[in-house]
């Protein structure tokens, strides 16, 4: 199936390709991540989530919501302050 990712905090993630994906079915958000930075060569700190959000169709998800094909994710900087 495919799915679009599209990374905006890219000094969190680095140089991960936005775009389409294909994964298999039932693919995680995290497992997501470990496929664009296994085909980029870009090894993420093991902290890396603590810092994004992650938005699923443009609602808020966890690293462990399932995708299925045409889902449109969005990885964001999480937002510190106050």
């Amino acid at each position: 199936m495919q799915v679009d990712v599209t990374f905006i905090c890219p000094e969190i993630v680095g140089p991960l390709r936005n775009g389409a994906y294909e994964v298999p079915e039932g693919t995680t958000i995290s497992e997501l991540l470990e496929i664009s930075s296994s085909e980029s060569s870009v090894k993420l700190s093991e902290t890396a989530t603590d810092y994004v959000i992650f938005l699923k169709n443009g609602k808020q998800v966890t690293a462990d919501a399932a995708l299925s094909g045409g889902d449109k994710v969005f990885v964001l900087r999480r937002v510190f302050g106050g």
